[in-house]
């Protein structure tokens, strides 16, 4: 194995951890029983409000009825609702609700609380680099069709 390989390897090794510590420490403080792929939803609807199931589905790679189950779960717990398109009233778009936009915000703050000390760990520069090089990872990665 090559050795950029093994380091790229330990790059997401590190990464996942980070993940599930800050989805671990966010949900832990706000209290929210969410699965990983209803947490992406709610924050690609912040993103892009007014879609549709079927986009939705794309999205995340589920089939649309696997979709519109993860809505109704959504709906009940008061994130999300469906409303008709003003330009076509057949059709239903997915918004989010106050109470899924005040959601989103608690867990970023939660995610930034629990980084607080951690990151603290770094000198001013290092800072600037590690933001640097993610956002140089980050803007080389393909985006999906939406």
């Amino acid at each position: 194995m090559s050795d950029d390989r093994i380091v790229l390897e330990h790059f997401v090794d590190h990464m996942q951890r980070i993940q599930r510590y800050l989805r671990s420490e966010a949900f832990h403080r706000n209290k929210v029983e969410l699965t990983r792929v209803q947490w992406m939803l709610l924050r690609h609807l912040r993103c892009r409000a007014g879609r549709t199931i079927g986009q939705l589905a794309e999205h995340l790679d589920v089939r649309a009825s696997t979709m519109s189950q993860m809505i109704d779960r959504l709906e009940k717990m008061r994130y999300v609702v469906r409303e008709s398109s003003a330009e076509d009233a057949r059709v239903k778009l997915v918004k989010l609700t106050p109470e899924g936009a005040e959601l989103i915000a608690g867990m970023e703050a939660a995610w930034l609380e629990s980084l607080e000390e951690p990151f603290a760990h770094f000198d001013k520069e290092e800072k600037r680099q590690l933001v640097s090089l993610m956002e140089k990872l980050s803007s080389h990665l393909p985006r999906k069709g939406d």
